[in-house]
């Protein structure tokens, strides 16, 4: 296990997209099971917290082995409310319970399938690096922002980069990334200081496109079964089972 490291999975009630998203289920599990029990895989049950403003989703948590210090304020339970306004209250929350952790680790429950060892190794990475703040799971951007204009009736823009290329594969043109959301891991008093998980100590962690996958849209939850149901993804390399 790893010492020291508070999970936090954010999972509020509201969802519009998919009504009540965080429990609906996926495979043989609510959706942020798949969260929590990646994070028992490599912490104790009191170091895997859910952020909840739902009492159901609550009892759902402590189902599969979270711990639900407190339920969620109401303001921090809006689409307006901020990832890391959360944070900041579970850091206090910890705090006035007399605990300080060497790092905080986010799981957003529409990445599901990040695995316990990319976990385990963000976080050896992360604390292995005296100058580094925070880490992210970052994928590979599709497509590269050569290809990419302002919404216009036009695509002058792209007209006028084309011509200056002879090849438009895409071997031909560099490797460019963007977050995942697949976790986000800060150091306990860099996030105090920064409130922010994108410091310029902020390192990159490349998940592979087979656990890239984030739960938007209802299209993204047949993606996600279609991924479980043709064994694309292995629950037990999710999490230890």
């Amino acid at each position: 296990m790893l010492n020291n490291i508070l999970w936090l999975i954010p999972a509020r009630s509201g969802s519009k997209s998919i009504p009540h998203k965080n429990i609906k289920i996926l495979g043989d599990y609510p959706l942020m099971a798949y969260r929590i029990k990646s994070a028992l895989s490599i912490a104790s049950p009191q170091d895997v917290w859910v952020s909840t403003d739902s009492e159901e989703y609550a009892e759902i948590a402590e189902r599969y082995g979270a711990t639900i210090p407190f339920m969620r304020p109401e303001e921090l339970a809006t689409e307006t409310a901020t990832s890391a306004d959360v944070v900041l209250h579970a850091i206090y929350e910890a705090e006035k319970r007399g605990l300080i952790y060497s790092a905080l680790g986010l799981l957003e429950p529409t990445s599901p399938f990040i695995t316990f060892s990319q976990l385990t190794d963000a976080v050896q990475q992360l604390l292995g690096n005296s100058e580094a703040e925070n880490i992210v799971a970052v994928r590979e951007s599709r497509p590269n922002s050569f290809f990419v204009q302002k919404d216009s009736e036009y695509l002058s823009v792209l007209a006028d980069r084309l011509s200056k290329v002879h090849s438009h594969a895409r071997q031909n043109f560099g490797k460019e990334i963007t977050p995942s959301g697949g976790f986000h891991i800060t150091k306990w008093d860099s996030f105090k200081k920064s409130k922010t998980f994108f410091t310029q100590k902020t390192l990159s962690y490349f998940i592979r496109s087979e656990n890239e996958l984030e739960i938007d849209e209802p299209v993204d939850w047949n993606f996600a079964e279609f991924i479980l149901k043709n064994g694309l993804i292995k629950i037990s390399d999710i999490f230890n089972i």
